[in-house]
């Protein structure tokens, strides 16, 4: 039911940008994919890029006073148009098992945030700031 529940949220969160820059508030590029192995699933949308990842030899920090406790934290990681990449506090998901494959060696670009697709996981950056994150099952780095 939760997968379900985050779905709706994701999506509910899509509808409301796109009605947003259809009342001429502003455009949004949305972007959604998942890795060749669908263990990674990503979106760029609205300057922020997400991967959340669905298994992991690794574990996240423990759950922070800043993420409410009635969501998930640590699930994946995320980068904006400022500062670092940081960990995913959502009720949502960006697994989406209806998403294109991203083959290896390829990359997607919405704006300055960019990420690419790799045998050993997928990175995301904002090639402004350069601030970004890499994420796979082995481990992940944030910076």
């Amino acid at each position: 039911m939760r997968a379900l529940w985050g779905r709706t949220l994701v999506f509910g969160a899509i509808l409301s940008l796109v009605a947003a820059a259809g009342a001429g508030a502003a455009t949004f590029h949305l972007t959604n994919f998942r890795s060749p192995s669908a263990n990674i699933g990503c979106y760029l949308l609205g300057g922020v890029a997400r991967c959340d990842i669905r298994h992991r030899n690794w574990s996240p920090p423990p759950h922070p006073k800043w993420c409410s406790n009635q969501v998930d934290f640590g699930q994946g990681l995320t980068v904006g148009q400022t500062g670092r990449g940081n960990w995913v506090c959502a009720g949502d998901t960006a697994l989406n098992p209806s998403a294109r494959s991203l083959p290896y060696g390829s990359k997607d670009v919405v704006g300055v945030l960019s990420c690419s697709s790799a045998t050993t996981g997928v990175t995301c950056t904002n090639t402004r700031t350069r601030h970004g994150f890499f994420i796979s099952i082995q481990s992940y780095r944030i910076f």
